[in-house]
Protein backbone atom coordinates (compact mmCIF):
# COMPACT_ATOMS: atom_id res chain seq x y z
CA UNK A 1 0.00 0.00 0.00
CA UNK A 2 2.78 2.40 0.94
CA UNK A 3 4.70 1.64 -2.28
CA UNK A 4 1.60 2.42 -4.35
CA UNK A 5 1.20 5.74 -2.55
CA UNK A 6 4.86 6.68 -3.20
CA UNK A 7 4.55 5.70 -6.85
CA UNK A 8 1.36 7.76 -7.17
CA UNK A 9 3.09 10.81 -5.62
CA UNK A 10 6.05 10.44 -7.99
CA UNK A 11 3.70 10.36 -10.98
CA UNK A 12 1.91 13.50 -9.80
CA UNK A 13 5.23 15.32 -9.30
CA UNK A 14 6.39 14.23 -12.75
CA UNK A 15 3.19 15.54 -14.36
CA UNK A 16 3.50 18.85 -12.47
CA UNK A 17 7.15 19.19 -13.55
CA UNK A 18 6.21 18.58 -17.18
CA UNK A 19 3.42 21.18 -16.99
CA UNK A 20 5.82 23.71 -15.42
CA UNK A 21 8.36 23.11 -18.22
CA UNK A 22 5.69 23.58 -20.89
CA UNK A 23 4.51 26.85 -19.30
CA UNK A 24 8.08 28.14 -19.06
CA UNK A 25 8.71 27.26 -22.71
CA UNK A 26 5.53 29.09 -23.76
CA UNK A 27 6.59 32.18 -21.79
CA UNK A 28 10.02 32.18 -23.43
CA UNK A 29 8.54 31.73 -26.90
CA UNK A 30 6.07 34.60 -26.38
CA UNK A 31 8.96 36.84 -25.27
CA UNK A 32 11.13 35.92 -28.24
CA UNK A 33 8.37 36.48 -30.80
CA UNK A 34 7.17 39.78 -29.30
CA UNK A 35 9.94 42.38 -29.16
CA UNK A 36 7.70 44.73 -27.15
CA UNK A 37 8.26 42.45 -24.13
CA UNK A 38 12.03 43.05 -24.24
CA UNK A 39 13.96 45.69 -22.23
CA UNK A 40 13.71 49.30 -23.51
CA UNK A 41 17.16 49.41 -25.24
CA UNK A 42 16.32 46.29 -27.26
CA UNK A 43 12.89 47.67 -28.17
CA UNK A 44 14.63 50.87 -29.37
CA UNK A 45 16.95 48.85 -31.63
CA UNK A 46 13.91 47.02 -33.03
CA UNK A 47 12.07 50.31 -33.61
CA UNK A 48 15.10 51.88 -35.34
CA UNK A 49 15.32 48.91 -37.73
CA UNK A 50 11.81 49.74 -38.94
CA UNK A 51 11.94 53.55 -38.59
CA UNK A 52 15.54 54.66 -39.16
CA UNK A 53 16.76 58.18 -38.40
CA UNK A 54 15.99 60.43 -41.38
CA UNK A 55 12.70 58.69 -42.31
CA UNK A 56 9.84 61.12 -43.04
CA UNK A 57 6.97 61.44 -40.56
CA UNK A 58 4.26 60.08 -42.88
CA UNK A 59 6.30 56.92 -43.52
CA UNK A 60 6.83 56.44 -39.76
CA UNK A 61 3.06 56.78 -39.23
CA UNK A 62 2.42 54.08 -41.87
CA UNK A 63 4.97 51.75 -40.22
CA UNK A 64 3.36 52.29 -36.79
CA UNK A 65 -0.13 51.63 -38.15
CA UNK A 66 1.10 48.39 -39.77
CA UNK A 67 2.57 47.18 -36.45
CA UNK A 68 -0.43 46.80 -34.15
CA UNK A 69 1.75 45.87 -31.17
CA UNK A 70 3.33 49.33 -31.25
CA UNK A 71 0.08 50.95 -30.15
CA UNK A 72 -2.11 53.70 -31.55
CA UNK A 73 -0.11 56.77 -32.59
CA UNK A 74 -0.77 60.17 -31.04
CA UNK A 75 0.55 62.65 -33.60
CA UNK A 76 1.60 66.25 -32.95
CA UNK A 77 2.60 68.34 -35.95
CA UNK A 78 3.13 71.45 -33.80
CA UNK A 79 5.49 70.32 -31.02
CA UNK A 80 8.29 67.89 -30.33
CA UNK A 81 8.38 65.61 -27.30
CA UNK A 82 9.80 66.21 -23.84
CA UNK A 83 12.74 63.85 -23.44
CA UNK A 84 12.44 62.27 -19.95
CA UNK A 85 16.20 61.93 -19.45
CA UNK A 86 17.62 65.05 -21.15
CA UNK A 87 17.45 68.38 -19.36
CA UNK A 88 18.15 72.04 -20.17
CA UNK A 89 18.13 75.14 -18.00
CA UNK A 90 14.65 76.60 -17.72
CA UNK A 91 13.84 80.34 -17.66
CA UNK A 92 14.03 80.40 -13.86
CA UNK A 93 17.33 78.49 -13.78
CA UNK A 94 15.79 75.12 -12.88
CA UNK A 95 16.28 72.03 -15.01
CA UNK A 96 13.46 71.25 -17.42
CA UNK A 97 13.04 68.35 -19.85
CA UNK A 98 14.55 69.05 -23.28
CA UNK A 99 12.09 69.25 -26.16
CA UNK A 100 13.22 67.08 -29.06
CA UNK A 101 12.16 68.18 -32.52
CA UNK A 102 9.28 70.36 -33.69
CA UNK A 103 6.87 67.49 -34.47
CA UNK A 104 6.35 64.20 -32.65
CA UNK A 105 4.56 60.88 -32.43
CA UNK A 106 3.87 58.97 -29.23
CA UNK A 107 2.60 55.42 -28.77
CA UNK A 108 1.98 53.18 -25.80
CA UNK A 109 2.26 49.57 -26.91
CA UNK A 110 0.23 46.88 -25.24
CA UNK A 111 0.64 46.78 -21.47
CA UNK A 112 2.25 43.55 -20.33
CA UNK A 113 1.87 41.80 -17.04
CA UNK A 114 5.19 40.82 -15.53
CA UNK A 115 5.61 38.05 -12.95
CA UNK A 116 5.37 39.06 -9.30
CA UNK A 117 2.23 41.14 -9.81
CA UNK A 118 3.75 44.03 -11.72
CA UNK A 119 2.68 45.66 -14.94
CA UNK A 120 5.10 46.98 -17.57
CA UNK A 121 4.09 50.10 -19.46
CA UNK A 122 6.23 51.06 -22.44
CA UNK A 123 6.19 54.44 -24.16
CA UNK A 124 7.76 55.15 -27.56
CA UNK A 125 8.42 58.72 -28.72
CA UNK A 126 9.58 59.83 -32.18
CA UNK A 127 10.88 63.39 -32.71
CA UNK A 128 11.04 65.11 -36.10
CA UNK A 129 12.74 68.25 -37.41
CA UNK A 130 11.04 71.11 -39.28
CA UNK A 131 11.29 69.14 -42.56
CA UNK A 132 9.46 66.16 -41.01
CA UNK A 133 12.57 63.96 -40.87
CA UNK A 134 13.05 61.63 -37.89
CA UNK A 135 15.82 62.86 -35.59
CA UNK A 136 15.31 60.89 -32.33
CA UNK A 137 13.54 57.83 -30.94
CA UNK A 138 13.04 57.39 -27.21
CA UNK A 139 11.77 54.17 -25.61
CA UNK A 140 11.00 54.09 -21.90
CA UNK A 141 9.47 51.42 -19.72
CA UNK A 142 8.02 51.71 -16.27
CA UNK A 143 6.85 49.07 -13.88
CA UNK A 144 3.90 49.57 -11.60
CA UNK A 145 2.10 47.28 -9.17
CA UNK A 146 -1.10 45.78 -10.49
CA UNK A 147 -4.16 46.78 -8.58
CA UNK A 148 -6.61 43.95 -8.38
Amino acid sequence: MRKKFKLHCKRILLVLAIIACILLALLLISTIYNPMRMPAPIIRIHILRHTPIGMCMDEVIRVIENNERWGIPVISRITGFRHPSRFVDGPDGSATAAIIGVQSIQTRPEIYDVPLWHRRITRILWGFDEDGKLIEVYVGSTFSPQLR
